[in-house]
């Protein structure tokens, strides 16, 4: 009996292998990160997420510039999203309305100043761009405070939305300061 338990253990364990090596366990294969964007996103918190978000847009060999402008947009594009769910809410106590209030202005304000970023990239302006991405994650903290000073109050996104916002911003400040 156990000879026969061992063997239906091999063949499962044969079976598994094959399956993962020849690629047949997934929809896709896995991308490549090249060394470079690699040493780029290990300068961040989030380097899977750094990646992950920069790799389907990085044509070539990365560079710091590049990587930023790319991480940017990914930002840019999570905060415009954010933004439009804001502009649907309706029907809140004068409170929750108080609060949707902060946050919108907080999240035009990060929109405002990653196209300040982008700009800044293009004049070599480091400063201006660590200024403003410096911004971005204030505001986002700002609406945090305002979130939780109203008991009972849900941002229109899920919770993991918000954590990625904070984590993109943050994989921009650090890939900034590897701007020279």
């Amino acid at each position: 009996m156990e000879l026969i338990n061992s063997r239906i253990l091999l063949v499962i364990i044969s079976i598994s292998s094959l399956l993962f090596s020849s690629g047949q366990g997934s929809s896709a294969p896995i991308p490549q990160v090249d060394a470079a964007l690699e040493k780029i996103c290990a300068k961040t918190d989030n380097p899977v997420l750094c990646s992950s978000t920069i790799l389907p847009f990085e044509h070539g060999a990365a560079d710091p510039i590049s990587a930023l402008q790319i991480e940017i947009k990914a930002c840019l594009n999570r905060m415009q999203q954010a933004l439009a769910q804001f502009k649907k809410l309706g029907g809140l106590s004068a409170s929750d309305m108080s609060t949707v209030q902060v946050c919108q202005e907080e999240y035009e304000s990060a929109v405002d100043d990653l196209n300040g970023a982008t700009d800044a990239i293009v004049a070599h302006d480091v400063g201006t761009i660590q200024t403003r991405l410096s911004g971005v994650i204030t505001y986002l903290g700002t609406c945090d405070d305002a979130v939780a000073e109203s008991p009972g109050f849900k941002l229109p996104f899920k919770d993991e939305d918000v954590v990625t916002l904070r984590k993109l911003a943050s994989n921009c400040m650090a890939i900034s300061t590897l701007l020279h």
